[in-house]
């Protein structure tokens, strides 16, 4: 599609699908701790994360907010001056984030255990179909 229109559709999506462009990637060591296949997952406030691209390049902080509306994420200590002197927090795009730890809520740990019981029993599929009784070695007679 055209870039045009791809932003419309971001722009005039309802607020449930706006949802799923909030999904930050997951570091790999973060991957590995929860033994998940996922790349991202939906933000929530209390994540830690870094931020990869913009001014404040490499910083790691928590999530301050998350605006569903906007698809904007705030950073605790990401901040600017306004003209008046007050400090506010600093829109970032989630897509310019890695998320480092994350807050645990019911949701989370029951999507956790699903995604560790399938890959079980995808692992214990594949072993079972690696196991063969009588392997023959290519260039050997019995």
């Amino acid at each position: 599609m055209k870039p045009d229109t791809e932003r419309k559709i971001r722009y005039k999506s309802k607020l449930h699908k706006k949802k799923d462009f909030l999904h930050v990637h997951l570091s790999k060591d973060l991957r590995q701790k929860l033994k998940i296949k996922k790349r991202a997952l939906l933000v929530h406030k209390g994540d830690k994360v870094k931020i990869m691209r913009g001014f404040a390049r490499d910083k790691v902080g928590k999530v301050a907010k998350v605006n569903y509306n906007k698809v904007k994420v705030y950073v605790e200590g990401i901040s600017k001056r306004t003209a008046r002197g007050k400090e506010v927090l600093v829109a970032i795009e989630p897509s310019n984030l890695l998320l480092l730890e994350t807050e645990m809520t019911k949701e989370r740990k029951e999507m956790f255990k699903q995604e560790a019981s399938k890959q079980e029993a995808v692992s214990q599929i594949v072993h079972e179909k690696i196991k063969v009784e009588n392997p023959k070695v290519v260039g050997q007679e019995s």
